[in-house]
């Protein structure tokens, strides 16, 4: 078990002891016993919520400034549904060589979809990319996003 579950957990417990006292053991109102289960309930929500960007699912932060695009995933908008496209890109952040690649969730866009079907392919054949941010959304692709062919020796350099 690691030391974050066993903090989370022994934190959990703590807070439903405490509950546990305030219901039975104080002559508070009953409307403030009531409002203090509110209160621990609506935590915990929110906290489910604030630890799904470390669970595995997608993030919805941005980019790192310089990554290396690992693989993606992409759903194209479906006008028949109204669903609006999502893409799904696994990044490894080249600054940091020692964090496995994370899950990003990005707004659909024809142009970048493209352009990432293109640096996928070109990387099974061999060829090594990295991403960067740019600093306005109109750059080639699109979204704020630019690829650069580089030698296998640049793939993780920091800059």
């Amino acid at each position: 078990m690691s030391l974050a579950i066993l903090g989370l957990t022994t934190g959990f417990l703590l807070v439903l002891a405490f509950l546990f006292y305030l219901t039975l053991k104080t002559d508070l109102p009953i409307a403030v016993k009531f409002l203090a289960v509110f209160v621990v309930a609506s935590f915990y929500i929110v906290q489910y919520e604030s630890l799904q960007q470390y669970t595995g699912w997608p993030s919805t932060d941005e980019l790192p400034e310089k990554f290396v695009l690992v693989a993606t995933d992409v759903h194209e908008p479906n006008q028949k549904t109204g669903q609006q496209g999502i893409m799904y890109w696994w990044v490894r952040d080249s600054s940091n060589l020692n964090q496995p690649p994370r899950v990003y969730q990005l707004p659909y866009e024809a142009a970048v979809h493209k352009k990432t079907e293109q640096v996928i392919e070109q990387q099974k054949k061999g060829s090594q990319f990295v991403g960067r941010k740019t600093q306005s959304r109109s750059s080639s692709t699109g979204s704020g996003v630019s690829f650069e062919k580089i030698s296998k020796s640049n793939r993780y350099k920091k800059g």
